[in-house]
């Protein structure tokens, strides 16, 4: 397998804290025997070129690689473990091709730990696909959606005013929201009594600055207070509203790229995908937030969110491409939902397990 090395120039990236260990010894005793020689991948290599310690030698270790590399005085490597870790080195000796000795100089911790390990993937084993990138802001507050949203909400109103009568959809900032709901910012599925009667309020959430916010509520007036039998069955329908109007929501403003581009590291909470492709690498750097399909060998594709965390430009000779880092904040139009979470546990399970 080809292991391509390029130099790096970050575009975006959310700020990491760090922790520092200065005293070799104690990296050392870390690589050899806590981590138990667990390998360590090279910095800026796709997919991660392995480096494999095998014991100490001098005042460094010995490690062997892929003997395609080229290695220069300073080596950065690095594990994903519940945090990650930045190993930097100086290169001591170049025994032969793919063997070498490394002094270490610096460990970073990252302060912040990771709920979930970051698994190495190979090619072809998962890509991600049907890019849904924004041509502009989508909020209450933007005008260009607040015009889309005009047109939308009167169709799904109308495709369901049998079935519910008197059911709207209406953006969280409209000034005809009932009073109630100017009030207070509601997130979840809530009854609410009006006077004598009842509302039914399933809010519309997007994922913004590291929250769920409601971009618009459908409504829906009752005589009476449902059993909550009949709340289980209206949760079941009023999601499936709210899942159809933000596909609707979604498509006419945003624009689709249907281009596959290699994912080289997945976990339960995010990825990190290589953008080739011109049309993504020019629209990519002016977006917070991407939709996109993971596709896994075998298995339908997995409509996934996610914020983008940074952007690294990858340069060799010619070539610039794009590195994408991403925490995954729902599954397609709403919140993450239980099954495809799962499905996304047990997937990235059988990946690892392969390893």
């Amino acid at each position: 397998m080809e292991i391509k090395q390029y130099n790096i120039e970050t575009i975006k990236e959310s700020k990491r804290l760090w922790d520092h260990v200065n005293d070799p010894k104690v990296i050392n005793n870390l690589i050899l025997v806590k981590l138990n020689r667990q390998s360590l991948y090279l910095k800026n290599t796709i997919p991660p070129a392995e480096f494999k310690p095998t014991e100490q030698k001098e005042e460094g270790i010995e490690f062997f690689y892929n003997p395609s590399l080229k290695l220069t005085n300073k080596v950065i490597l690095y594990l994903d473990l519940t945090r990650h870790l930045e190993f930097h080195f100086n290169l001591l000796k170049e025994i032969s091709p793919g063997r070498a000795i490394l002094v270490p100089e610096l460990l970073l911790v990252s302060k912040v730990q990771r709920k979930y390990k970051r698994i190495p993937v190979k090619e072809d084993e998962v890509v991600a696909n049907n890019f849904r990138l924004s041509r502009h802001k989508i909020s209450a507050n933007n005008i260009q959606f607040q015009i889309t949203s005009k047109i939308i909400f009167p169709q799904i109103e109308e495709k369901y005013k049998e079935k519910y009568p008197g059911l709207r959809i209406l953006l969280s900032n409209a000034e005809n929201l009932p009073e109630e709901l100017k009030k207070q910012e509601v997130s979840t599925p809530t009854l609410l009594k009006i006077n004598i009667k009842f509302l039914y309020v399933f809010p519309i959430v997007v994922y913004q600055k590291e929250k769920f916010v409601p971009l618009a509520y459908i409504l829906l007036p009752l005589d009476t207070s449902p059993t909550e039998e009949q709340k289980r069955e209206l949760l079941i329908e009023l999601e499936r509203i709210a899942d159809e109007t933000y596909e609707k929501i979604i498509e006419a403003n945003t624009i689709l790229i249907k281009k596959k581009q290699r994912v080289v590291n997945i976990s339960e909470g995010g990825a990190a995908i290589e953008i080739t492709d011109d049309e993504l690498k020019s629209l990519i750097p002016y977006q917070d937030s991407i939709i996109f399909d993971l596709i896994f060998k075998l298995v339908a594709p997995i409509r996934m969110s996610g914020e983008i965390k940074y952007i690294h430009k990858l340069k060799k000779e010619n070539t610039e491409n794009l590195l994408i880092g991403i925490d995954f904040t729902g599954e397609g139009y709403t919140e993450f939902r239980k099954k495809n979470k799962d499905l996304l546990k047990n997937l990235i399970q059988k990946l690892e397990s392969k390893k």
